[in-house]
C-alpha cells in the first residue's frame, strides 16, 4: 500500500511539473500569437486574398514545411538522446553534442545551398497551377526564403538542448523575435510588398537563432570542439531521426498537399486557406501543442526509467486536457466562425466575399480540432519511446489519404472548404488508427479513466454553445449588429464554460484548468483545505 501511495505521489508531483511548465509556455506562446495574429490582420489589410500574396504563401510552403519536417524531427531526437547521455556522464555528452551539431550545421547549409539552385524548379512544381507570369517573382522569393532551412535548422539543435534541459522561457522568448521582425518590416518599409514579408521572415529568424546560441552557453554547446568523433552517437541519432522526419508528414504534409491542390481552385484560395488555418490552428499552438511540448521531457524520463504505469497515467490525463480544450473550441468557431473572421479580417483589401468563404473554411477545418490536436499528443509519446518508424509509416499513409479525399472534395465542393474537409476526415482516420497502435503499445486500456469529467467537459459545451446561439439570435431580433452581439455572446460561452470547470471537484479537470489559470484564482473546496 506504501509503495501505491508512493508511486501515486510521484506521478501527482510529475503532473505539476508538467503543469508548470506548460502554464510558461502558454504565456510565452500568448504573446507570440497576439504578434501573429496581429501579422495576419496586417496581411489582410494590405493583400486581401491578391494574387501576389498567394505566390508568397506557395514560395514559403517548400522551405516552411522543410523547417517543420527536418527541424522538429531534430528536437524530438535530440531531446531523449540528450537525458540519456547526460546519464551516462558529461564526457559522453562532450563528445556526443559537438558531432551532432556541426554535423546538422553542415546538412541544413547543404540543403539549403541545393534548394538555392532548384528555386526556379521548384516553384514552378509548387504552383503548377498558376499561370506563367507569376513565376519570376515566385522563384526569387523561393530563393530568399529557402535560407529559412539553415537558419531555423540551426536553432532547432539549440532548441533541443533547451528543451532537454526544460528551458522553456528562453526558447519561447526567443519565438517572439520572427513575427515582430515581420511586422515592424511591413510598417517601415510598406513599398517592399510581399518582398518585405520574406524579409522579415530571414530576419527574425536570424535573431531568433542568435538569442537560442547565447542562451545555451558555452558549457554543452553544439558548436563546442569535440573531444573525440563520436560515431556511434552520430548513427544513433540518424536511425532515429530518418523515421521522424517521413512521419511528420502525419501533421505536417496537409499543409504542404493543401495548399498545392488549392492551386487549382479560383484565385485568392490558397490564401483562403491559409487565414482559416491560421485562425484553426491558434488554440492548438497555444494550448495542445504548448502541453505536449511541456510533456515531452517528462515522457522521455518515464522511457528510460521505463514507468509505464507512470506514462498511462499522464496519458489519459492529456487527454482529457486535449478532449477540454477541442470540444469548446470546435464548438465556439461552429457558431461564430463569421463574426470572428469579420472581426479579425475585414479591413482594407479584405472584403465580405472573402469573409464568407474563410469562415466556412474554418468551420471545416474546426470539425477536426480534437483529432488534429490528439495527433500532437500521440507524436509525444510515440517519439518518446523511440516508435519512430511508425510514425513514418502512418506519415506516408497519411499523405496518401488526404491526396485521395482532396480530390474528392474538391470535385464536390469546389472551393477551399473542400480540401478544409479533407483534412478533418483525414485527422480523423489518421487518430483512430493511432489509438489502436498506442493501446497495443501501452495498453492504456487497462489504466481506463472515470467517464463523469469526460461527460462534465461535454455536457459543459452543449449548454454553453446552447445558450450562447439563444443569446445571438435574441439579440439579432433586437436589431443589433451581429459583430456587436458576438462580444457579449462570447464572453457569455467563456463564462459558463470556464466557471463551471472552476468549480469541478475532480482532480483531473482541476489539473487540466490549472494549465490555464493559476491554482491561486481556484475555489478550494473543504476536503482539499484540509489536506
Amino acid at each position: 500500500m506504501k509503495n501505491v501511495q508512493h508511486s501515486n505521489t510521484r506521478h501527482t508531483g510529475v503532473l505539476e511539473s508538467i503543469r508548470h511548465s506548460t502554464a510558461i509556455i502558454i504565456g510565452l506562446t500568448l504573446a507570440d500569437k497576439v504578434l501573429a495574429l496581429a501579422k495576419e490582420m496586417f496581411f489582410a489589410y494590405r493583400f486581401g486574398v491578391n494574387t501576389d500574396l498567394d505566390i508568397f504563401n506557395i514560395a514559403y510552403a517548400f522551405p516552411g514545411i522543410v523547417v517543420m519536417l527536418l527541424g522538429q524531427a531534430v528536437i524530438s531526437t535530440l531531446v531523449p538522446l540528450y537525458i540519456s547521455w547526460s546519464g551516462s556522464g558529461s564526457s559522453k555528452l562532450q563528445r556526443a553534442l559537438p558531432t551532432l551539431g556541426w554535423t546538422c550545421l553542415s546538412f541544413f547549409l547543404v540543403i539549403t545551398l541545393v534548394c538555392y539552385w532548384l528555386a526556379p524548379v521548384i516553384f514552378s512544381w509548387m504552383g503548377f497551377g498558376f499561370s506563367d507570369a507569376s513565376h519570376p517573382l515566385g522563384s526569387d522569393l523561393e530563393r530568399m526564403l529557402v535560407w529559412l532551412i539553415l537558419l531555423d535548422g540551426a536553432g532547432a539543435v539549440f532548441s533541443g538542448v533547451l528543451n532537454a534541459r526544460k528551458s522553456f522561457g528562453v526558447i519561447y522568448t526567443a519565438q517572439l523575435a520572427i513575427n515582430s521582425s515581420i511586422i515592424l518590416f511591413l510598417w517601415l518599409w510598406r513599398g517592399l510588398g510581399v518582398e518585405g514579408l520574406a524579409i522579415g521572415f530571414l530576419v527574425g529568424s536570424a535573431i531568433k537563432l542568435f538569442m537560442l546560441i547565447l542562451a545555451t552557453g558555452r558549457k554543452h554547446s553544439p558548436l563546442s570542439v569535440p573531444s573525440t568523433w563520436d560515431g556511434p552517437a552520430l548513427r544513433e541519432f540518424a536511425s532515429l531521426t530518418w523515421p521522424l522526419i517521413a512521419g511528420g508528414l502525419v501533421v505536417n504534409a496537409n499543409i504542404l498537399v493543401d495548399q498545392v491542390m488549392g492551386t487549382q481552385l479560383p484565385e485568392g484560395s490558397v490564401s483562403t486557406l491559409r487565414y482559416a488555418y491560421r485562425i484553426n490552428d491558434l488554440p492548438v499552438q497555444l494550448l495542445v501543442i504548448a502541453a505536449s511540448r511541456a510533456l515531452f521531457p517528462y515522457v522521455s524520463e518515464q522511457v528510460v526509467a521505463k514507468d509505464s504505469h507512470g506514462m498511462r497515467f499522464v496519458f489519459w490525463n492529456s487527454i482529457l486536457f486535449v478532449v477540454a480544450v477541442s470540444l469548446p473550441v470546435t464548438a465556439f468557431v461552429t457558431i461564430f466562425s463569421k463574426d470572428i473572421v469579420t472581426i479579425l479580417l475585414l479591413r482594407g483589401a479584405f472584403g465580405l466575399d472573402a469573409v464568407d468563404s474563410t469562415a466556412l473554411t474554418l468551420q471545416y477545418y474546426s470539425f477536426g480540432m480534437i483529432f488534429y490536436a490528439y495527433l500532437f499528443l500521440n507524436g509525444t509519446f510515440f517519439t518518446a519511446m523511440r516508435l519512430t518508424k511508425t510514425l513514418m509509416v502512418m506519415g506516408v499513409v497519411t499523405m496518401i489519404m488526404n491526396i485521395g479525399f482532396n480530390w474528392l472534395f474538391i470535385k464536390l465542393i469546389h472551393g477551399p472548404e473542400g480540401i478544409a474537409l479533407s483534412t478533418t476526415v483525414t485527422t480523423g482516420l489518421t487518430s483512430l488508427a493511432f489509438a489502436f497502435i498506442i493501446q497495443r503499445v501501452l495498453n492504456v486500456s487497462s489504466a481506463l479513466p472515470k467517464f463523469r469529467p469526460f461527460a462534465t467537459v461535454l455536457g459543459l459545451c452543449i449548454l454553453a454553445a446552447g445558450l450562447s446561439w439563444i443569446s445571438r439570435i435574441g439579440l439579432s431580433t433586437l436589431g443589433i449588429d451581429p459583430v456587436w452581439a458576438f462580444f457579449p455572446c462570447a464572453a457569455l460561452f467563456g463564462a459558463i464554460y470556464l466557471g463551471g470547470l472552476m468549480r469541478c471537484r475532480d482532480e483531473g479537470l482541476r489539473w487540466c484548468v490549472g494549465m490555464l489559470i493559476p491554482h491561486r484564482f481556484l475555489p478550494t473546496f473543504p476536503s482539499q483545505t484540509s489536506r
